[in-house]
């Protein structure tokens, strides 16, 4: 299985990578690209919260419950006293890093159904809804920051099982082949069922994904992207020349 900085470097990688083909489409302004690769990240650490020794992961989500109860009070800010704001930021912080940490350690396992493809699918959904009904984001931003959520998630899954492979050479594959990027778990049955079940809820009570697919399936959006991919007749241009002593330049 792969470590906490396999893990984060992993997610921030193909996050950072998603999150600058964003950049060059030209269409997304930069601060909403810089959550979607936070989001990213987040997403790429999400699978280890059913692990109850992985202490980096509580680290985590003790930030995470600061900044969102930080992001719900700048939400309300202009429509609650202060004592009322603070109100929320304690509730939302307590919530998330004793009530969902605590409920996750209670029940579930290690690479449980937590540790799944539908289960990831479930997390960019619940963080769809959040944004679009929580923060008022735009239907389409809403899905980038699921999609972005579900793609470090995906990540996650992937850098475990490519681990199960021995590259050593004494045997082919580890006993932990086929655990991680599973699709649920036969020996839990009803709570595959449930969990499935529970996506195609999240599902229907999130907005129409339709801008979101017709915005990421038009090649217009990409073809400042398709252009771009290398360099003109020259590599940097223009860089070298603030960057560089002008008497450099001239030689």
């Amino acid at each position: 299985m792969a470590d906490f900085n396999t893990h984060l470097v992993g997610a921030a990688a193909v996050s950072g990578l998603a999150a600058t083909v964003l950049v060059m489409t030209g269409q997304f302004p930069h601060q909403a690209v810089i959550g979607y690769f936070v989001l990213g990240v987040i997403g790429g650490l999400l699978p280890d919260l059913d692990s109850p020794t992985s202490i980096p992961i509580r680290i985590v989500l003790a930030t995470l419950a600061v900044v969102a109860g930080f992001l719900v009070v700048f939400t309300f800010g202009t429509r609650y006293s202060l004592v009322e704001l603070v109100i929320l930021w304690l509730v939302c912080f307590l919530f998330i890093r004793y009530g969902l940490l605590g409920l996750f350690d209670r029940a579930t396992v290690h690479r449980g159904l937590i540790h799944s493809i539908p289960a990831g699918l479930g997390f960019g959904l619940i963080t769809i809804l959040i944004a679009f009904h929580v923060f008022t984001a735009s239907a389409t931003h809403a899905w980038l920051c699921g999609t972005f959520v579900a793609l470090g998630f995906i990540v996650h899954l992937l850098l475990d099982e490519f681990y199960s492979v021995d590259l050593s050479g004494k045997k082919l594959l580890k006993k932990s082949f086929g655990t991680a990027f599973s699709l649920g778990s036969l020996g839990q049955p009803v709570g595959t069922a449930v969990l499935y079940l529970a996506v195609i809820a999240l599902f229907s009570l999130c907005p129409s994904p339709r801008p979101f697919t017709e915005l990421m399936l038009d090649r217009d959006t990409y073809r400042g992207v398709t252009q771009r991919l290398l360099p003109g007749e020259t590599w940097f241009p223009g860089f070298l020349r603030r960057v560089a002593p002008a008497s450099l330049m001239d030689r």
